[in-house]
């Protein structure tokens, strides 16, 4: 009984040192914000799309464990779409560098 006590005042410490230290970043897996402008990620039939960017960038694409998948270089951002052969159900990482900055995504192949 003692030990059940303990526990849960373990947990109602850590419950409310996190509710009140960082807020929660409140995004979807494919909306993330960019410079105040909301970016897209979408992979669906063989196909990756980028939306929400502009100008010229590199694009990688990596496995979750750090392998490369895919390189797009000096691509322009705008309305991006390539097919890339990516397995369903699996998470990716993906890396966009432009000019001023370098940002990564992880993305959900359907």
């Amino acid at each position: 009984m003692k030990q059940s006590t303990y526990f849960f005042l373990l947990f109602l410490f850590l419950a409310y040192s996190k509710a009140y230290t960082n807020p929660p970043l409140l995004f979807s897996a494919d909306r993330v914000h960019l410079n105040q402008d909301i970016v897209k990620l979408f992979y669906s039939n063989g196909e990756i799309q980028i939306d929400g960017l502009t100008g010229v960038g590199s694009i990688q694409i990596y496995s979750i464990i750090g392998n490369e998948i895919s390189r797009f270089n000096s691509e322009s951002l705008e309305n991006f779409k390539k097919y890339i052969s990516l397995d369903s159900g699996s998470m990716y990482i993906v890396r966009i560098e432009t000019e001023t900055t370098v940002k990564t995504y992880k993305l959900i192949a359907n």
